[in-house]
């Protein structure tokens, strides 16, 4: 049936043994990024490979493999409603509020176990993460806490501000858990730098080495490194492909006519250059389902115009090929396709 996502297993799990490999020889663990997968069952064969601990950021996914034998982390702050649910499935979280360790605290000590936390840094990307002073007070307040265990400091970047990790970065992250750990008389074993836009410090041996964790998603998944736009050599890209059917086929003026408005159904705007009569292909995918900026075409004579909530519209006058209303269009995805889609239950998924 289609639509349908063509998981491309082998090459996701290729990725995952080159960087993990890599990784091992600059003594960093890997911290899978699993969230993009929603719950879907390569999962398991990812944690097959002997990871510690993976990531993700939804519960109802992570209750979807609630019995692997792997520590399980919440990679974002916790909603207070969730927290019952976070402590019985989950090791452990990225905080950033004491409000939050304090209800961790209350909820572990109710369901008799302990819980571990790492607490996040501000490095520049202004997503999650706290400042130096208020590092010491959450840290200062896990310490008395009989059910909370502190085992490390992270930072996040280049997922909001686009702030790439550098030599200044990680080197500040390294001096404040150094300072955070003379604070509290405590070692924190896990200091984690950062996710797949560190890679190409990893590869090249940059990382200080006291970071011994990255969190990758996207080089896993995608073979590709986030915020350079640029495929990782000798990794898999082309592993998550959507295939659509065309369901219309015409041949019609390029560029709209009569009054414009100043939206889209989306709220968007599209720009529309004339060229012309050409050939139209609407094809059974929208915005409801998948970020279709997020898709590039495999035939290089398909152009993805656009969309609505139910269609994709492309241009087919240069391809090479000859289709017709019931032939197939497929797509390579980026992270924000790969996300999207894969949380849709629109999609089938198979493997390859």
């Amino acid at each position: 049936m289609y639509p349908r996502i063509i998981i491309d297993r082998q090459g996701v799990l290729d990725n995952a043994i080159a960087l993990q490999d890599l990784a091992a020889a600059r003594g960093v663990g890997i911290t899978p990024v699993v969230k993009a997968l929603a719950g879907h069952e390569l999962i398991r064969d990812i944690v097959a490979l002997g990871f510690e601990r993976i990531g993700d950021a939804s519960l109802p996914h992570i209750r979807a493999y609630a019995d692997l034998n792997v520590e399980k982390w919440l990679l974002r702050s916790p909603m207070q409603a969730e927290i019952p649910e976070l402590v019985s499935l989950t090791a452990g979280a990225f905080i950033t509020e004491a409000a939050a360790i304090r209800q961790l605290e209350a909820e572990a000590g109710r369901q008799g176990k302990s819980y571990k936390i790492v607490l996040m840094a501000e490095m520049g990307d202004l997503r999650e993460g706290c400042e130096e002073e208020e590092l010491f007070s959450l840290a200062s307040l896990a310490q008395i806490l009989p059910h909370i265990e502190l085992v490390g400091l992270g930072t996040n970047l280049s997922c909001f501000g686009n702030i790439l990790p550098d030599e200044d970065n990680m080197i500040r992250l390294v001096e404040l858990a150094s300072r955070l750990e003379q604070h509290i008389d405590k070692p924190l074993p896990l200091l984690s730098g950062g996710n797949s836009s560190s890679y190409l410090m990893l590869r090249d041996g940059d990382l200080p080495p006291a970071i011994n964790d990255l969190r990758l998603g996207e080089s896993i998944l995608l073979g590709r490194l986030p915020c350079y736009d640029r495929p990782i050599e000798g990794l898999n890209q082309h592993t998550f492909m959507v295939e659509t059917e065309i369901v219309e086929l015409k041949f019609k003026p390029s560029l709209p006519w009569g009054i414009s408005g100043s939206r889209d159904s989306f709220g968007g705007h599209t720009a529309f250059s004339d060229k012309g009569r050409r050939w139209r292909a609407l094809a059974a995918l929208g915005k409801q389902e998948i970020y279709i900026n997020g898709l590039a075409a495999v035939d290089p004579g398909v152009e993805l115009l656009g969309g609505c909530s139910d269609y994709i519209v492309c241009d087919i006058s240069d391809s090479a090929n000859t289709y017709k209303v019931g032939d197939i269009l497929t797509f390579a995805c980026d992270y924000a396709a790969l996300a999207t889609g894969m949380s849709s239950n629109y999609f089938e998924k198979i493997y390859k």
